[in-house]
């Protein structure tokens, strides 16, 4: 007996995926390694090699930068993301009021979202923000020699500030993606491209709504669920 898998929808192209991608990898490096250069002294194995994990710094920035620029500019992937991602409808409002409030004890429904729902547009300005904090202060960290100390030392407090803002972000978007039942399949977009229309009718409803799907369905399964 053959039984039909869900029918699919597309919800990142492969330029999305693959600018999402490398960021993700530069920022990674980024947060390794500037974590190991401000750890203090003593089980800390990366004072043994600061230049090189200085270096590693440095050109992950530079990596991040030169993806980021093109990305945002006119008619690129994440330009058109990120009109969508920058408007907040009162809906969002609606929802981010109510998603405080534990489920069993929530007396309305959560208003149906868009193509990214009001936590992860919050999640995505709130981290861009700390992204452009972090390239102001440390293009003054990294001129700091030529620059007065005071400057260069608040360039390189508030650079460490941005990381414990920006590291709970992270690892919330990493926890939502990767560990969350009812939010897992939404992994399956930003890896194949395509996510399940009844998980994005069920999240995104506003956004489905509007869509046929791209896929009838993926190779038929034998037998059990899909």
């Amino acid at each position: 007996m053959q039984r039909t898998a869900p029918a699919l929808v597309q919800r990142f192209t492969a330029r999305d995926r693959l600018v999402h991608w490398l960021i993700a990898a530069s920022f990674f490096a980024l947060l390794l390694s500037g974590l190991g250069l401000w750890l203090p002294p003593g089980s800390n194995p990366v004072l043994d090699h600061r230049d090189a994990v200085r270096t590693v710094h440095l050109d992950a920035a530079i990596v991040l930068i030169a993806v980021m620029i093109p990305a945002l500019s006119r008619g690129a992937p994440l330009n058109a993301l990120w009109h969508q991602v920058e408007m907040f409808t009162r809906d969002d409002w609606v929802w981010l009021r109510r998603i405080v409030v534990p489920r069993r004890l929530r007396s309305e429904p959560l208003p149906p979202q868009g193509r990214f729902n009001a936590g992860q547009k919050l999640n995505t300005v709130l981290t861009a923000a700390a992204l452009v904090g972090f390239i102001a202060t440390g293009a003054v960290m990294w001129q700091g020699e030529r620059l007065l100390p005071s400057l260069a030392a608040a360039a390189d407090q508030w650079h460490v500030w941005l990381m414990f803002l920006v590291a709970p972000l992270i690892l919330g978007h990493m926890v939502m993606a990767l560990l969350v039942p009812s939010t897992r399949p939404a992994m399956r977009g930003i890896l194949f491209g395509a996510v399940r229309l009844d998980f994005a009718r069920r999240r995104h409803a506003q956004w489905a709504d509007a869509l046929a799907p791209i896929v009838e369905s993926e190779s038929p399964t034998r037998g059990g669920a899909a």
